[in-house]
């Protein structure tokens, strides 16, 4: 009996202890688990902040060759056909104040197709080309208007395009108001002499001449049809009058306009105002006549702005005397202006970087340096340099975009070994496996 109790009070502990065993492997199992998780957590909140930082660094992709290339994708540099590849805008806007000194070999030299060219000093000159046209003059413009109501009975200047001559006859005509003002002359002739200068000055406002009423007052006789003569010369742009039709005081019957001299009206940009005053010469092309130039002067410069072209007018005075020029006639105008003497260099020797432009000074065998310089007004494809470089200096006058290309690749090859993240990031991975090995063991020592 006794026997059989040991027997199984052994078994009972025996369970116990399995157990007991189960419980602990199951809370060491758990625990492991635990462990991986937090590991794994770990994992995705490094990769995480790793995207994070990718996203605040904006892709863009450039050509090696050509830096002025930028594009938001992958392709292919429209001016080489050489395949972009990834820049980081943060890096790129650093890099402004990271270019030094470069030395290229004699290969590099070669291969990146620099020439270089010594600053010298020349006259600047700029020369801008507008499409314009031809237009009469405001103070060449006349206008003939009846001054008493009457009627046409002739016309001797018939056509649109007649040229008149001062004192030229225009038309007859016959009015009730001017014989009134004949008569009325004819009684003063017999009256007080304040009364007769009334009646003469009337005849006058009404245009007869003093040649006419010298001899109505010779003959004492009263004209019912009476000739009208031009008082200035020039073309008849419009004719507003025929034989037989009447006509009321203030009515305009020929518009009259002196085409010897006109204007020259064409717009120029805001930004080219600098080279406009009053005086300078305007060379003037003409389809009609494309072996002729036409030389004239600048008489007036707007004073307002075209908001919507950002244009401003300029009128220029041209003679015509021989009327080869036509009101509303096309031209393309030339204006030219010197600046004086001064520093020009090649658009392409300028690397323009926003907060800063750059030239690439030549300092020495195959090496270049950059040099900030202060950029004036554009002429052609040259640009005024206003201070930063002297008279005798060299620099790269083409290649410089491979120079700087050059400049960054170094840049980074030197500032690349100082970034750690990868190979931190190996440890870190290497100590969580480490923990986690050493935890296996554990549970299994238990």
């Amino acid at each position: 009996m006794n026997k059989s109790n040991s027997e199984n009070k052994k078994k009972f502990n025996s369970k116990i202890l399995i157990i007991g065993m189960a419980i602990l492997i199951a809370i060491g199992g758990f625990y492991a688990l635990y462990l991986i998780v937090n590991q794994k957590n770990g994992e995705i909140s490094q990769q995480a902040k790793k995207v994070n930082i990718q996203s605040e660094n904006k892709e863009l992709w450039t050509c090696t060759m050509h830096p002025q290339v930028i594009s938001d994708k992958a392709g292919q540099c429209p001016i080489c056909g050489m395949d972009l590849v990834k820049q980081i805008t943060d890096d790129h806007q650093n890099h402004e104040d990271n270019l030094s000194t470069i030395k290229l070999t004699s290969n590099e030299f070669v291969l990146a197709n620099v020439s270089t060219m010594r600053i010298e000093k020349k006259e600047i000159k700029k020369q801008i080309s507008v499409y314009s046209y031809m237009e009469i003059p405001d103070q060449n413009r006349k206008v003939i208007a009846a001054k008493f109501n009457g009627r046409i009975e002739k016309l001797y200047i018939d056509k649109t395009g007649d040229i008149i001559k001062k004192g030229q006859a225009l038309f007859d005509v016959y009015s009730p108001d001017l014989v009134q003002a004949q008569n009325e002359y004819l009684i003063a002739l017999n009256s007080s002499q304040n009364l007769l200068k009334y009646a003469k000055n009337k005849l006058q406002i009404y245009g007869m001449t003093a040649e006419q009423i010298n001899e109505l007052e010779k003959t004492k006789e009263i004209k019912m049809t009476v000739t009208f003569y031009s008082t200035f010369g020039g073309t008849v742009i419009e004719k507003k009058v025929q034989e037989g039709m009447y006509f009321n005081e203030g009515q305009s019957l020929y518009e009259v306009a002196d085409l010897t001299t006109l204007w020259n009206i064409g717009e120029i940009y805001e930004n080219d105002l600098n080279i406009l005053y009053v005086g300078n010469k305007v060379n003037l092309v003409f389809q009609s006549y494309p072996d002729e130039i036409f030389v004239g002067k600048v008489s007036f410069i707007y004073p307002v702005v075209n908001p919507q072209t950002r244009t401003v007018k300029v009128r220029s005075d041209f003679s015509n005397i021989d009327g080869k020029l036509k009101p509303q006639m096309y031209a393309l105008a030339f204006i030219e202006r010197s600046f004086g003497d001064g520093l020009l260099v090649p658009a392409d020797a300028i690397l323009f970087m926003g907060k800063r432009d750059v030239v690439w000074l030549k300092v020495g065998d195959g090496m270049f340096e950059p040099r900030d310089v202060t950029v004036g007004m554009k002429i052609g494809d040259k640009y005024q340099i206003l201070s930063g470089i002297n008279v005798g200096d060299e620099i790269a006058m083409t290649g410089g975009f491979l120079i700087d290309s050059e400049s960054q690749l170094k840049s980074g090859m030197a500032t690349g070994h100082q970034h750690g993240g990868d190979n931190q990031g190996h440890s870190s991975d290497q100590e969580n496996n480490h923990n986690h090995n050493a935890m296996e063991n554990m549970n299994h020592k238990k």
